[in-house]
């Protein structure tokens, strides 16, 4: 039988090091060992588990809250990179469904326009988001507005002190 090796004990220091690493890994523990072990520190991920899960789970939050706008600066530019390579991806997909039907050569004319018909939908609602523009336009009249409407449209209708009179 082989003697188990005593725990290894870790400074304040090299406990606030995991803990940070576990904050800028977003919680993942393989990430952070393996960043850490970069670094010439060498933590089990069942170590920096069991840090964030029990025995310096305030510290864990403290740290998270200190560093959660620099989180979410990084969470920020990360999704403006996606979308910016998603779109760039898009706009090929595009461009080679419209060289196949230039071609004769779609299969499903039909469905590559639908397709086409949301690419354009979504790409049209994030545009009016990003510039800052309306994405609801929404229209509020009064009754006597809605009531001239109405007579404009049906014959022998009209409107006498507010209300909708046939003639």
């Amino acid at each position: 039988m082989t003697a188990k090796a005593p725990a290894r004990r870790y400074t304040a220091e090299e406990v606030t090091r995991g803990l940070v690493a576990m904050v800028a890994w977003a919680g993942r523990p393989s990430d952070a060992a393996r960043t850490l072990k970069e670094e010439g520190l060498e933590v089990p991920t069942s170590t920096l588990r069991s840090w964030v899960d029990t025995t310096h789970r305030d510290q864990y939050e403290e740290l998270r809250g200190k560093y959660a706008d620099k989180m979410e600066a990084v969470l920020v530019n990360t999704y403006r990179e996606v979308a910016l390579r998603a779109t760039m991806v898009q706009r090929k997909a595009v461009e080679e469904a419209e060289k196949r039907l230039d071609r004769g050569a779609d299969t499903d004319p039909a469905r590559t326009a639908a397709a086409l018909s949301k690419v354009s939908q979504v790409s049209t609602d994030k545009l009016m988001s990003l510039t800052g523009r309306p994405q609801v336009i929404t229209e509020e009249r009064g009754m006597t507005e809605i009531l001239r409407s109405l007579a404009a449209k049906v014959p022998g209708l009209v409107i006498m002190d507010g209300e909708a009179v046939e003639e």
